[in-house]
């Protein structure tokens, strides 16, 4: 199999095009599971009754969930039962007039958001029972001393994990292209289809994703940096 530099200048030119999809799929995904994701973990942690236990179990098993398989089983849920969805909430659209997208983010930010808890759940246990009852013996509330005194300390802690969690929603906005979402990949492998050779559609993709995965990870080490000035000294 021939390298052509000219289909891969193709190839990287659609990829690039198809960047900002990708952009929007990783960002809105990282902060909105960022949140969710979070508040699992609080809730874990504070071992609320009965939450903290359903919470437990769905995390688990659906950490063992393929997001491909995810993705697939929610298209095909959403087109089966759209009718009746839009019947109940008089919705005049069609399938064919509503965006995929709406499930890519559901199926990213789900299977994300068991991800993140599980990083941010670990940081939490890193930070010492001490900590918590210095924050009662002064006055503060559960609430006060989450977020004046274990916050603080939980970031350092948590940054690295969710660089690493970061990395893995980028490289799972691929996936989404299995349900017609055009993003970098779907973008590089278009023009492959005329010249009907995709190593250099597959080499675009690859240098195009490296290099975006590359920028945020540059930026959240910096964001790390920064944030060690909140860890706690020990003399």
């Amino acid at each position: 199999m021939s390298f052509s530099s000219e289909n891969f200048f193709d190839s990287l030119q659609g990829a690039i095009a198809y960047l900002p999809v990708t952009f929007k799929l990783t960002i809105y995904t990282f902060v909105i599971s960022l949140f969710i994701g979070g508040t699992i973990a609080i809730i874990r942690n504070y071992k609320v009754p009965m939450i903290s236990q359903f919470l437990a179990w769905f995390v688990t098993i659906y950490n063992g969930l393929p997001l491909m398989v995810a993705l697939v089983i929610y298209n095909l849920l959403f087109m089966t039962n759209y009718d009746n969805v839009a019947r109940f909430f008089h919705i005049s659209k069609t399938i064919s007039e509503i965006n995929p997208v709406i499930v890519g983010y559901f199926s990213l930010i789900l299977s994300s958001s068991c991800s993140y808890s599980e990083t941010i759940r670990g940081a939490l246990q890193s930070i010492e029972q001490v900590q918590y009852e210095a924050g009662y013996a002064i006055g503060l509330s559960k609430l006060q001393t989450l977020y004046r005194i274990i916050l603080p300390q939980l970031v350092p802690v948590a940054i690295p994990g969710l660089i690493n969690n970061l990395v893995g929603t980028i490289k799972g906005t691929n996936l989404v292209s299995a349900i017609g979402i055009l993003e970098i990949m779907g973008g590089a492998l278009t023009p492959c289809a005329l010249s009907y050779s995709y190593l250099e559609g597959y080499l675009a993709a690859a240098l195009v994703y490296w290099l975006f995965s590359f920028v945020l990870e540059t930026l959240a080490k910096q964001i790390e940096v920064r944030s060690t000035k909140f860890r706690r000294q020990i003399v």
